[in-house]
């Protein structure tokens, strides 16, 4: 009797194990690390308004993030493609993550120049020594021009609250920032304009999860008396609040007056009164009489004086007009 009832403990364990392994199986395999494309509308950050445009996003997650590359529109001649890296740290689905992490640090130097070599090969990029700051936080950038002329940029930066208001509770996660754009038609400043416009368009469902800090108090004159708020801000005086500012009067052109010098003559010597003035002669030249030789006829002109030979009725005038005398019955022979 003791024999069956061994044998029916061996088997039943033998049936459970198969019975429980029947009810695991089945089902669809499940990917571990999912890259997958999502569309624009579920995009971690957002363009600036007026683009550029979101051509796609790849999504991928890790053990302590997720990854987005949304590709931006281009008309740039270098190679590559325009686009702004997201990375979101916070609480994540391990099962869905395949065990790889991200690096979730601030940028060195040589972790600066080893992105630039590997986003954007073989254009000089420059380093920006200014202190720049958006809506976000502060954030650091490198400019360069390509070979073909187009204008690049890359910028990074990681948003996360300060060392002291971050807390175990809240205040945890980050938020790391990359951006490569090049353009052809833009300049630097346009370029940058991206880092100043563009917004964080998602968040963890996660009470802890706040990379932003807190909230900024307001301003220390509300509420106080004695102190005056107006609407476009605390420290616009009320006339250039309300009132449009006056525009400058115009004034006419000065006048240029234009001045003549005036040379007063000498007044004639009692000599030249005396002597009786001579009237320049008028009119066309009247030649001697043909046969008269030797004689000539002179007149003078205010500018010059023209003499004429006798018997040349030919002699061209002051003017370049021929001389064309007049009948021989009215010629008189001069003295």
């Amino acid at each position: 009797m003791t024999y069956p009832f061994l044998m029916y403990m061996k088997v039943v364990p033998l049936s459970l194990i198969s019975l429980l392994a029947g009810c695991a199986s089945g089902g669809p395999p499940e990917i571990l690390v999912s890259t997958r494309t999502v569309d624009a509308s579920q995009a971690f950050a957002l363009p600036p308004p007026g683009g550029p445009s979101i051509v796609s996003v790849i999504e991928r997650p890790y053990n302590n993030a997720v990854q987005q590359e949304i590709l931006l529109a281009t008309s740039a001649r270098t190679p590559g493609q325009n686009v702004l890296r997201v990375q979101f740290f916070g609480p994540v689905k391990a099962n869905l993550a395949g065990g790889e992490k991200l690096r979730d640090s601030q940028l060195g130097t040589t972790d600066v120049w080893r992105e630039l070599r590997g986003t954007l090969p073989g254009v000089a990029m420059q380093r920006s020594p200014n202190y720049v700051q958006n809506r976000y936080g502060p954030f650091g950038y490198a400019t360069g021009r390509s070979r073909s002329g187009d204008t690049c940029i890359y910028a990074w930066q990681r948003i996360r609250p300060g060392e002291s208001k971050s807390r175990w509770l809240t205040g945890r996660g980050s938020i790391q920032v990359r951006l490569r754009l090049c353009d052809s038609g833009l300049t630097e400043h346009q370029l940058l304009a991206f880092m100043y416009a563009y917004s964080v368009n998602a968040a963890f469902n996660d009470y802890s999860w706040n990379p932003y800090g807190d909230a900024p108090g307001p301003a220390e004159n509300l509420g106080k008396s004695g102190e005056n708020v107006y609407p476009s801000g605390p420290s616009v005086p009320p006339t250039a609040a309300l009132m449009p500012s006056p525009e400058p009067e115009r004034q006419a052109p000065p006048r240029q007056v234009r001045r003549t010098s005036v040379t007063q003559a000498a007044p004639p010597s009692p000599a030249a009164l005396a002597k009786p003035v001579r009237r320049q002669p008028t009119g066309p030249l009247v030649p001697p009489p043909p046969g008269v030789r030797g004689t000539s006829t002179t007149r003078q002109t205010p500018d010059s004086v023209l003499t004429v030979p006798a018997g040349n009725a030919t002699a061209p005038s002051a003017a370049g007009t021929p001389i064309v005398p007049p009948p021989s019955a009215t010629g008189q022979q001069q003295p």
